[in-house]
C-alpha cells in the first residue's frame, strides 16, 4: 500500500513541478514582452531586466501555486484513471481517501511552502524588483526613501507630533509641534520648537516655548533656548521606510497594523491584506479537495479535456468569489478574516461533500 501511495505522491509532485514551470515561464513571457518596450525607452541595461525578472519568480510562484495544483491533481487522477491504476489500486482494497490522500498531503506542504515564501523570500525579492523597476527605470524619487517632509505622528504615549521636516542623517528635525492631551479636555501642553537634535538618547529642543492649558483656555507660555522634554518616540519612529503591500513580510504587517491602531488610523484594509497573505496560500489545498472528487466524476462522462474544463470552471468560480469577497472586506461589508477565509472554508466544505457523496452517478449530487 505504501508503494502505492508514493507512486501517487512522486507522479502528483511531477506533475506539479512541471504545470508550475510551465505556468510561471508563461506568465513571465507575457509580461516580458508588456514591459519591454518600457525598458529600452528607458535605455536600462540588459543586467537590469534579467534581474528584474529573476527577482520576479518568487512573486509569480505564490501567485501560480493553487492553479498548478487544480491542474496537478486533474492529471495526475487523469493519468491514474486512463492507465487503468486507480481501478486496481481500488481492487486491491484501497479506498479513494487512501488513494488521494498523498494529493492532499502535498498540497498542504505546497501551501506552507508558499507561506514561508510571503515570509521570508518574496518580501526582499520584491524590495529588488520594484526598486529596479520603480527608481531605475520609472525614476521615482520617492521610492524606497524615508519621508522627510510634513510628517505627522501620533506617539506611544498618545501625543501629536507634527515636523516640517526630518534630517534621518543629521537626525534633526525642524518645525516641531508637539500636542499632549488630556483625557478630560483636550490638549493640556503644547510645545512649539524650531528644530529638535537627537544626542545621547533623547531629543534636545532648540528655540521654542511651551504652552500649558486648562478647561478655559490658555494658563501659561514659557519661553527657552534648549530644553529636553520626557518624550517617547526616538529617531527609528521617523526614519521608517515606505513599503509596497507585496514588499512586507506578514510579521511586518501585523506590526505596521499594531502601530497604525495606536495611532488611531484605520486598520480595516491593512487586516484585509494580512488575511488574504494568509489565506491565499491554501487557496491549494482548497483546490485540491475540490478537483480529486470533480476528476473522479467527470472521467466518467469525458476524457481529459472534459475533466480539465470542468475543473478550471469551479475553479474560476471559486477565484470569482475570492475576489468579490475580498472587495466586500475592503468596502466594510465583510469582516477581515471573514471576507479573506470565507471562500476556503465554505469550498472546502463543497470539497468534503463531493468526497463524501463520490459514489452518487450525479455530477452535483443534491
Amino acid at each position: 500500500m505504501m508503494i502505492l501511495k508514493k507512486h501517487v505522491l512522486f507522479l502528483f509532485l511531477k506533475v506539479y513541478l512541471l504545470t508550475a514551470a510551465g505556468l510561471i515561464g508563461i506568465f513571465l513571457i507575457v509580461d516580458f514582452f508588456e514591459r519591454l518596450d518600457e525598458f529600452m525607452a528607458k535605455n536600462a541595461p540588459f543586467i537590469d531586466l534579467a534581474s528584474y525578472y529573476v527577482y520576479k519568480i518568487p512573486f509569480v510562484a505564490n501567485y501560480m501555486a493553487p492553479q498548478a495544483v487544480l491542474l496537478a491533481t486533474v492529471i495526475t487522477l487523469a493519468s491514474l484513471a486512463r492507465n487503468n491504476e486507480f481501478t486496481a489500486m481500488k481492487a486491491c482494497g484501497i479506498s479513494v481517501t487512501g488513494i488521494t490522500f498523498p494529493i492532499i498531503g502535498a498540497s498542504i506542504f505546497i501551501a506552507l511552502i508558499v507561506l514561508a515564501n510571503s515570509e521570508f523570500i518574496a518580501p526582499i525579492t520584491n524590495q529588488k524588483m520594484n526598486y529596479i523597476f520603480y527608481s531605475k527605470v520609472r525614476n521615482q524619487p520617492t521610492y524606497g526613501k524615508i519621508p522627510q517632509n510634513n510628517l505627522w505622528l501620533k506617539a506611544k504615549d498618545h501625543s501629536i507630533w507634527s515636523i516640517d521636516s526630518f534630517d534621518p542623517k543629521k537626525l534633526v528635525l525642524h518645525g516641531v509641534i508637539i500636542l499632549i492631551p488630556n483625557d478630560d479636555f483636550g490638549i493640556r501642553k503644547r510645545i512649539d520648537a524650531k528644530s529638535a537634535v537627537w544626542s545621547v538618547d533623547k531629543w534636545f529642543f532648540i528655540d521654542g516655548y511651551t504652552r500649558q492649558f486648562n478647561r478655559e483656555g490658555l494658563v501659561s507660555t514659557e519661553y527657552f533656548e534648549s530644553r529636553s522634554f520626557p518624550v517617547s518616540e526616538t529617531p527609528k519612529d521617523f526614519a521608517k521606510v515606505r513599503k509596497r503591500p507585496e514588499e512586507m513580510s506578514l510579521r511586518e504587517m501585523y506590526a505596521t497594523i499594531q502601530v497604525h491602531a495606536r495611532e488611531g488610523k484605520d486598520t480595516t484594509t491593512k487586516w484585509i491584506e494580512l488575511h488574504r497573505n494568509l489565506s491565499y496560500p491554501f487557496i491549494s489545498v482548497v483546490l485540491a479537495l475540490l478537483a480529486i472528487p470533480l476528476s473522479l466524476r467527470s472521467s466518467r462522462h469525458g476524457g481529459l479535456l472534459f475533466c480539465v474544463g470542468i475543473n478550471l470552471a469551479m475553479g474560476f468560480v471559486f477565484s470569482f468569489l475570492y475576489a468579490v469577497s475580498i472587495s466586500l472586506g475592503r468596502g466594510g461589508t465583510f469582516d477581515p478574516f471573514l471576507a479573506a477565509w470565507g471562500p476556503n472554508l465554505l469550498f472546502t466544505a463543497l470539497g468534503f461533500y463531493l468526497l463524501l457523496t463520490l459514489d452518487s452517478e450525479k455530477a452535483f449530487p443534491i
